[in-house]
């Protein structure tokens, strides 16, 4: 019994450890879904997803995304910059000519440079129509991405901006209306016969949908203050080799201050195991100030986290990120969205699971997670997100059920001390 519990000790602790590192970022399906329309290359490298873009690469997503690109190929270079290679010369030609792009002097572009999750969404606003000199400001282009939909909370670091984020912010930007047109950017496209209807039909259906459920769960923008209860809708099972190893229910309540972007949850795990008498463990989690801490056993242990994992971390109980929806459909109230992997933000959710089984990163998803929520008069007051892992031979499929509590001053986080 020792032994056993020493080693549920020890994944608990593990797994409190590798939860925020978990949390890497990796949109490939963005990637591939702007591939199949066209609006994305790779490199020699593949996508090359996990380095810096280019403010070349930046330029020429800029020029498709405008649907400018069959027109540029026939310009001529005439711009004054000395310090282009010669592939990217007719993208900046068009953007230099109309006014959307500066150099970084007179005589230079800069192509190799950083581009940097301000410049990128400057890009991308521009490409919706706004305008930096009467729109918005590039001090405040970060911010205004985030009113206009384009930079999800939780999703784009824009600490340390990768071509992983520049194609889920494309992706996003996508959905969304350009100025003073009712349909979204994806649609323009298609109209202006930059991207054949045929190739993106699936997409245009699933932005429409999507639409409407951000439309139906506005009401969660405004929610900064509440709280959670959250269950294991029966114990998880953990099997191998078809034999039970060990079963795990948790209970918890999670406050949530998302004007901090802070969070702290009361857990009590109950852990069983075939001859072996049932184990309790109480554990808190606390996110704040740039750390996620977990308390097992009286004993704190942290990790760091970037600004865009703890927003993330503090939205795990509200609107799934566009960038994670495979599908989503609706009825009575009720929308279920199947996401071909697990969504970042439900990585704190399965920590009970994860500290059973070890680090669910590590894991095969034996099947998508599927989340459904219960909205009323714009708020999710229901939950539940579904998923199933094998790891190391041991296999769990995990359904969490979270319902709102309390909601403004009614629920208040009190920091541990």
């Amino acid at each position: 019994m020792n032994k056993w519990l020493r080693a549920v000790c020890v994944g608990a602790a593990a797994a409190a450890m590798l939860t925020a590192s978990a949390f890497a970022a990796n949109y490939t399906n963005c990637a591939d879904s702007l591939h199949e329309m066209g609006l994305f290359q790779g490199t020699q490298n593949g996508y090359d997803l996990d380095r810096t873009p280019t403010r070349a690469e930046a330029a020429v997503m800029l020029v498709r995304l405008l649907g400018k690109e069959a027109e540029v190929k026939t310009l001529t270079y005439t711009a004054p910059f000395t310090d282009l290679k010669g592939w990217e010369k007719p993208y900046v030609q068009y953007l230099h000519s109309n006014g959307l792009v500066n150099g970084t002097s007179r005589m230079t572009f800069n192509p190799t440079g950083k581009c940097t999750a301000q410049m990128y969404a400057t890009f991308l606003l521009r490409a919706l129509g706004y305008s930096d000199t009467a729109d918005f400001s590039y001090a405040n282009a970060i911010e205004t991405a985030r009113e206009q939909g384009i930079y999800d909370t939780g999703i784009i670091n824009t600490q340390n901006f990768l071509r992983d984020d520049a194609a889920a912010a494309s992706y996003t930007a996508l959905s969304v209306s350009p100025k003073n047109s009712e349909g979204t950017l994806l649609d323009q496209l298609v109209s202006e016969n930059a991207i054949t209807e045929a190739d993106v039909k699936r997409y245009q259906s699933l932005f429409s949908s999507y639409a409407q459920y951000r439309e139906a769960t506005a009401g969660m923008d405004a929610l900064l203050h509440y709280s959670v209860n959250s269950e294991l809708a029966s114990p998880v099972v953990v099997t191998r080799d078809g034999k039970t190893v060990m079963q795990v229910q948790t209970s918890e309540t999670t406050v949530f201050d998302r004007e901090k972007n802070e969070l702290l949850t009361d857990r009590k795990m109950t852990l069983s195991a075939p001859n072996i008498s049932d184990k309790q463990l109480l554990t808190q989690s606390y996110l704040s100030d740039g750390a996620l801490y977990h308390k097992l056993n009286g004993s704190w242990s942290a990790e760091l986290v970037t600004a865009a994992e703890q927003e993330g971390l503090a939205a795990m109980y509200g609107r799934v990120p566009l960038v994670c929806v495979d599908s989503l459909s609706q009825r009575a109230g009720s929308w279920t969205i199947i996401c071909a992997d697990t969504p970042n933000a439900y990585t704190e959710l399965l920590w009970s699971v994860e500290s059973a089984m070890g680090d669910l990163d590590e894991a095969v998803r034996l099947q998508p997670t599927t989340v459904t929520q219960s909205v009323s008069g714009g708020t999710i007051r229901r939950q539940s997100v579904s998923a199933a892992f094998t790891l190391d031979g041991m296999t769990a499929e995990p359904v969490i059920i979270s319902t709102l509590d309390k909601t403004g001053a009614d629920a208040v986080l009190n920091a541990p001390k």
